[in-house]
């Protein structure tokens, strides 16, 4: 028996929210790069992962789980960050799923993009972010917040949380007409283990230039291949 294993690449992207979670129930894991966990270059290893895709979550008895959602909810209910009932359920669900259509417009151009095609991205990317806050608004104020269901966190709220921060790398200032999300920003970095985790975790430098996480103290390129 070993500990839960998450299987991903370098970048800040599919990974965040799973882990955020895990921290703050204080889960231990393992995270290991696509080509070291099958021991090959990830071209020729991804015949062997559900959907031939990564993130991938394989838990202490080997079970090999994939696709983002199916990994969210099953540490959703293991880590009791699963609303009760099923109204509850969709709700969160519904705002795990508003954040998570924020993938495609956001994370290539944070993980990848440089020059010319950053700031074309960047420039189609902001009416989404700003039209998408909007809908968080109004759901916070559903519950009375912070948090998207009331005074406790639940699963969305990690995966909000991931895509509103990734949003800084677009504008520093993004917030500054959204006090519900603001409040909501503030309300989960203030969860124990996460403020550890945001602190402790690869560094990503030179947005829009030349993206790079820095692991282990060296800065290496974002993507699917070792360096």
């Amino acid at each position: 028996m070993t500990d839960l294993t998450f299987v991903y690449f370098k970048m800040r992207a599919l990974a965040e929210a799973p882990q955020m979670m895990l921290h703050y129930r204080n889960q231990p894991y393992r995270y290991v790069m696509g080509w070291e966990y099958f021991g090959k270059p990830w071209a020729d290893a991804k015949r062997s992962a559900a959907f031939r895709q990564l993130p991938m979550l394989v838990t202490e008895d080997g079970t090999q789980i994939t696709q983002t959602g199916a990994i969210i909810r099953y540490l959703a209910g293991r880590l009791d960050l699963m609303p009760a009932g099923p109204l509850a359920a969709a709700q969160a669900d519904e705002v795990f799923e508003g954040a998570h259509e924020l993938f495609r417009p956001l994370n290539p151009p944070v993980n990848f993009h440089t020059g010319d095609q950053f700031a074309a991205s960047r420039e189609a990317c902001l009416p989404v972010l700003h039209a998408r806050f909007a809908d968080f608004e109004l759901l916070l104020a559903r519950h009375g917040g912070p948090f998207f269901l009331g005074s406790d966190p639940c699963y969305c709220d990690f995966g909000a949380f991931h895509h509103i921060d990734l949003a800084h790398f677009m504008d520093e200032a993004i917030l500054e007409n959204y006090p519900r999300l603001r409040d909501f920003m503030g309300a989960m970095h203030g969860l124990p283990g996460l403020a550890t985790y945001l602190a402790e975790r690869p560094e990503l430098t030179g947005v829009g230039v030349g993206p790079k996480l820095v692991i282990d103290g060296r800065p290496v390129p974002t993507g699917i291949m070792a360096d």
